[in-house]
């Protein structure tokens, strides 16, 4: 067998698409994979932002579905929009006595919630690693 003369490889057409789907691949797959992860991440942390928003509320108002235990009525209105266990009621803070909110002063109730992200066990990272902390406050 004879080596070719280098100055002949550029018109050598054999392999290009395999060496052209390799460079598209490694931008297009894990776009293509990310983009649900992405997703079901800002679903899970809007889900948690109501949670805190609706005990914020509960609280505030004293209402009777939340006043003997405000930490497990979070936890029970997260369940009902994520999956359950999801949080537990050592991650949720509440604070009755808060004297601002978002640099408004005044009484509020302000309910902290943190949680791991719920398909960290199935994700690569980076969204193996995330912890979700929302906030939320209502005026008291």
């Amino acid at each position: 067998m004879t080596a070719r003369p280098t100055w002949r490889l550029h018109r050598e057409r054999r392999g290009a698409t395999a060496v052209e789907f390799a460079i598209i691949a490694a931008v297009l797959l894990p776009l293509l994979f990310g983009t649900p992860d992405l997703g079901l991440l800002m679903w899970t942390d809007n889900a948690l932002q109501s949670t805190a928003a609706l005990t914020a509320r509960c609280v505030a108002l004293s209402s009777s579905l939340c006043s003997a235990n405000p930490a497990q009525y979070a936890v029970t209105t997260a369940e009902s929009w994520i999956l359950p266990n999801i949080i537990t009621t050592a991650e949720v803070t509440i604070n009755s006595a808060a004297t601002s909110c978002n640099g408004t002063t005044g009484a509020f109730v302000t309910v902290a919630i943190s949680s791991s992200y719920w398909a960290a066990n199935i994700l690569p990272p980076p969204f193996s690693a995330t912890t979700l902390h929302v906030s939320s406050c209502f005026p008291g």
